[in-house]
């Protein structure tokens, strides 16, 4: 399964059956070359380029630029040096003069904060970007993360640990009457997004932060909200590198707080008053519209510790589509003033789906209620596998086992079901 999917609505009508203990896996030769094929043809039309930042932390940039390198996923890494005071060089970051070719540093005279992350990742020569602060060490879920964004390449793709993870499911906003319809993601520990994303969120702060250019240095607060959509994250545990805190960060800056309060809450009123706008503007002229390509819902999903597959489900702790949104007493919903506290996040750590994941044997993943119809988990091995084995426990009453369904997808799109035994 190399692709997430909604095994429920693309299930065959032709379903094959169980015979006796044994499943009979029925895809043929021509399927499966079919659905390698369009494989294929994502990796090659959905190339990355990995992007960094540099200011003070040289030895971090260094370490990054070289596990980076040693993964041979990018066709390119920029470094964008945000540090006026020095020309960096490709010699200073690697010594192997046989990968100079891979890499380009733009030395930028002003240092322009987060917005450089996107002003890197517009330079990019692909379709798409992976970026990561230079303080986390993505070689753990890199695969996971990458194959995740081909499977949807028109959603952001971002990393983060349990509890940020539930905050950023509080952090969401819709209104269907103005096809307001997003969420909040940071991308700083591992994120891939379209380079036209970035190129449009420039012109964005362009325009709408016009009267407000001190706000323009933090511009990942923005960004994810300005798409419109919610954001496709991963509950992992992340990975900081050793030795990483030297030198003063941008968020121990003074007002560092207080502007990313007033950048969180004019972000969401700025996409609202636009999106409301766009209701009564009969024109093509439309500002932040939704372009509605996503392929998948929204899934909570952890990637093993080997990176070797992804599990995923639509049981969410929280219905985040019916949270009632009114922009007026609202507007401090993405805001530190509403950081989760309580039960609700100890019963969201008690039953995240990192158990599935953690290699260890005596701790599984418990939903915490009861299954719903529609609701499903499922296993993405990352791309097309034809030499596979697996097992699945599932530790359920007997009358959920006898009327739970096995779906197979080569393309996360077409489905083969296997019908339970006394279903």
């Amino acid at each position: 399964n190399p692709v997430p999917a909604i095994p429920n609505q693309f299930t065959s009508k032709h379903a094959r059956y169980n015979y006796g203990n044994e499943i009979n896996i029925g895809f043929s030769d021509f399927e499966i070359v079919q659905s390698k094929n369009y494989e294929i043809e994502l990796e090659k039309k959905y190339d990355v380029t990995a992007t960094l930042l540099h200011w003070k932390r040289t030895k971090s940039v260094k370490r990054a630029v070289s596990y980076l390198l040693d993964f041979n996923f990018f066709k390119e890494i920029i470094i964008w040096n945000n540090n006026p005071e020095i020309n960096l060089e490709k010699s200073v970051l690697v010594k192997n003069n046989a990968s100079f070719d891979r890499i380009r540093i733009i030395n930028s005279k002003e240092n322009l904060k987060d917005e450089a992350k996107y002003r890197v990742c517009a330079e990019a020569k692909t379709m798409a970007c992976f970026y990561v602060d230079d303080d986390w060490n993505a070689a753990f879920y890199l695969k996971s993360l990458i194959a995740d964004f081909r499977s949807d390449p028109y959603v952001l793709h971002s990393v983060t640990e349990p509890y940020t993870f539930y905050t950023n499911l509080v952090w969401t906003y819709f209104d269907k009457s103005i096809d307001l319809h997003t969420g909040f993601s940071w991308i700083g520990c591992g994120s891939i997004f379209l380079r036209e994303y970035a190129q449009r969120h420039l012109q964005y702060l362009q325009v709408y932060l016009k009267n407000n250019r001190n706000l323009v240095h933090l511009s990942d607060v923005f960004f994810s909200i300005w798409l419109n959509d919610i954001p496709s994250q991963f509950n992992i545990n992340i990975h900081e590198f050793t030795g990483s805190n030297s030198g003063a960060s941008f968020s121990s800056s003074s007002n560092f707080f207080q502007y990313q309060y007033q950048s969180s809450i004019l972000a969401i009123r700025i996409l609202e008053h636009n999106l409301r706008y766009n209701q009564s503007n009969a024109t093509n002229q439309l500002c932040f519209r939704r372009w509605s390509n996503r392929r998948f819902p929204h899934y909570i999903k952890s990637s093993s510790l080997k990176d070797d597959f992804i599990f995923f489900t639509n049981v969410l702790p929280i219905d985040i589509e019916n949270i009632p949104f009114n922009i007026s007493k609202d507007f401090e919903r993405g805001t530190r003033k509403n950081l989760p506290r309580g039960s609700s996040v100890a019963f969201f750590v008690s039953h995240t789906t990192l158990k599935v994941v953690d290699n260890d044997s005596k701790t599984c993943w418990r939903s915490g209620r009861n299954a719903r119809r529609g609701e499903f988990f499922a296993i993405d091995f990352l791309h097309i596998q034809t030499n596979l084995s697996f097992s699945l426990t599932v530790r359920h009453t007997r009358e959920l086992q006898d009327n739970l369904d096995f779906n197979l997808s080569l393309d996360g799109l077409w489905w083969i079901t296997y019908r339970s035994l006394n279903g």
